[in-house]
């Protein structure tokens, strides 16, 4: 069985390389290549630590499993889950006018979109 290090090299490695938000089971799925021999429970072990350190962020949308992210430089990122896959995606860009829906007087401190829908993959 490969080191404790070892794993967790491979877990961050993978989540840097993927830079797309993953279940912890497709995670230990392309960590495995470089780590044979990853359990689940090693996986989520180390995600609550990287989730605790502010590594990577976790991200909770309905009707999917809980996917996770390295967290990038980048102010936010905003996701689209397609219903049929479960897949969640990043969005490219924000839409950076949200101001204009508030009521006057409230200020914008963070925002968070999840778009739901089908991913083109579904949807043919």
């Amino acid at each position: 069985m490969p080191s404790k290090t070892k794993q967790r090299s491979s877990i961050l490695a993978a989540l840097k390389n993927i830079d797309q938000p993953v279940t912890p089971s497709e995670l230990l799925n392309y960590a495995s290549i470089n780590s044979p021999g990853l359990g689940i429970a090693t996986v989520y072990r180390y995600l609550k630590r990287l989730v605790a350190s502010s590594q990577v962020r976790k991200i909770e949308a309905v009707g999917v499993p809980p996917h996770y992210e390295i967290i990038h430089k980048k102010d936010h990122r905003h996701f689209f889950v397609c219903y049929v896959c479960e897949k969640l995606s990043a969005i490219k860009r924000c839409y950076n006018d949200f101001k204009d829906l508030l009521i006057d007087g409230y200020k914008i401190k963070s925002c968070e979109v999840i778009i739901y829908g089908e991913c083109r993959e579904c949807s043919t």
